[in-house]
């Protein structure tokens, strides 16, 4: 993750009517590269501040299956026993 100094520091220059990558491919291809970079790192600071919570919540999610589905095998082991005495 990216601190947020950095993200504040890296939307500055990305504001900069100058830091395009465009004209900055015209100065030199690192200049490209790193206007390229910047806009590509504050884009990903704002999906990662949307799909975090997401991943949180799928991993609780996750975590409230794999109980219920224990507790379903225990039914259905449950359910056998007493379909193998009717059997009977």
């Amino acid at each position: 993750n990216i601190s947020a100094s950095a993200v504040a520091k890296v939307a500055k220059l990305n504001q900069n009517p100058d830091f395009e990558p465009d004209r900055g491919k015209k100065v030199s291809s690192a200049a490209h590269g790193l206007c390229l970079w910047c806009r590509a790192m504050e884009i990903y600071d704002r999906v990662a501040k949307v799909v975090g919570p997401k991943k949180e919540a799928l991993a609780e999610a996750n975590a409230t299956v794999e109980v219920e589905m224990c507790k379903l095998a225990v039914k259905q082991a449950e359910l056998k026993k007493v379909q193998d005495e009717l059997q009977i």
